[in-house]
């Protein structure tokens, strides 16, 4: 499946071979992956992975009707114990007993090493998640970047427009990444990802504000991308602003924020609020992890726009890793981009439309940026967008 990169074109041939598989084939192709990759054991299934991607794998599979086998997962402290009905096996016992005669589903991010291991165990069967999700689209569908690929052939003019937006020739080979996945699950044709300790920073594309970054973290959790922040900042760090809604996070960030120097704590400011494209309350799902999304259910919270926030010292640098709510999070910022000019760093894959929707959005806010595209995991995982005033493009 890799393509030509003799070809004028690479985008308009790959969108030409997505196109000429038919409809019913697509759907064909799409429902029987799983029972192909799984056969015989395609009704056997065990989860390696009992951490946020196993649990969110194994509920959709309860609300199918659908009962795995066991869990697996390499954390010790699990062993023994049920999730939801479902016992917790070491990984030498779970192929003792099922490595024959169940398909090992790998639940976690950056699953590959974890499938060779465990076809070199003896697993007969080991399938990617992604493959298990298509099947029962019905409940799993769309989520975290996956959607059935037909639905890629109806934004073509958008995948397009993003392609010709973006800046270098790395970001225009991971568009065509993304859609290889996407639409066949062809992780083969995928370059390696970045180093991930880059996430949110790459230093080789964005030059240091002059007179020292002020940092926006929206999804600041328990404090790690604060603290990646301040490992990769080059000058003065002038203010640190911090949104998490979720209330256990918040406690998490508290105890991160308190074992900083002083000097610095005091430069902190952390807000609860939500963010989007109008202020009012929203429904926010707070699990106090890293999937707490604004979504139909949860606690009611507050909601503001970029635009009404309180700004005591003006942003330069702000990343966003939101559960989905980048766009509208985006779309409430139009004075700020344009008074401002801070870079943007916003996550691509926890909607598949993403990819291209929100590249295309800051450029509408904000023409003059340059735009980036970077990979820091496998598959789609930790794909980020970096939206950079001319000043701050490194040369």
């Amino acid at each position: 499946m890799l393509i030509d990169k003799t070809h004028p074109d690479e985008l308009g041939q790959l969108l030409q071979r997505m196109a000429a598989e038919t409809p019913e084939d697509t759907a064909e192709r799409t429902a029987w992956t799983f029972d192909k990759l799984a056969r015989p054991f395609a009704d056997q299934i065990v989860l390696f992975g009992a951490g946020p991607l196993g649990k969110l794998t194994l509920s959709r599979l309860q609300r199918a009707g659908v009962e795995p086998l066991a869990f697996v997962d390499n954390n010790s402290k699990l062993w023994g114990t049920r999730i939801e009905g479902i016992e917790v096996f070491s990984r030498a016992e779970a192929v003792e007993r099922f490595g024959k005669v169940a398909a090992f589903v790998v639940t976690i991010y950056n699953g590959s090493a974890v499938r060779d291991q465990l076809r070199k165990a003896g697993c007969e069967r080991v399938v990617p998640f992604a493959a298990l999700w298509w099947k029962y689209a019905d409940v799993f569908l769309p989520e975290f970047g996956v959607d059935l690929p037909r639905n890629l052939l109806q934004h073509t003019s958008g995948i397009r427009a993003c392609y010709d937006l973006v800046a270098d020739a790395a970001s225009r080979k991971e568009i065509l990444d993304q859609l290889h996945w996407r639409y066949w699950l062809d992780d083969q044709a995928m370059s390696p990802p970045l180093p991930s300790s880059d996430t949110y920073f790459p230093t080789e594309l964005i030059v240091p504000a002059p007179e020292g970054e002020s940092y926006v973290d929206c999804g600041a959790f328990d404090g790690a991308s604060i603290q990646a922040f301040l490992d990769h900042c080059q000058g003065p760090v002038n203010h640190i602003y911090a949104t998490e809604p979720d209330p256990g996070s918040r406690e998490l960030l508290a105890r991160f924020l308190a074992a900083l120097p002083e000097p610095l704590r005091k430069e902190v400011t952390v807000w609860p609020y939500a963010l989007g494209k109008e202020r009012g309350m929203v429904r926010f799902a707070a699990i106090g992890e890293v999937t707490s999304k604004v979504g139909e259910t949860g606690e009611a919270v507050e909601c503001r726009t970029f635009d009404d926030l309180p700004w005591t010292v003006p942003p330069t640098y702000i990343k966003m890793d939101i559960e989905g709510a980048e766009p509208d999070a985006i779309a409430g910022r139009a004075q700020l981009l344009e008074q401002h000019k801070p870079v943007i760093v916003a996550c691509l894959y926890h909607r598949s439309e993403h990819l291209w929707q929100i590249p295309l959005l800051i450029h509408y806010l904000a023409p003059d940026y340059k735009i980036f595209l970077r990979r820091y995991a496998e598959e789609n995982w930790e794909t980020v967008c970096y939206a950079v005033p001319p000043h701050r493009v490194r040369r």
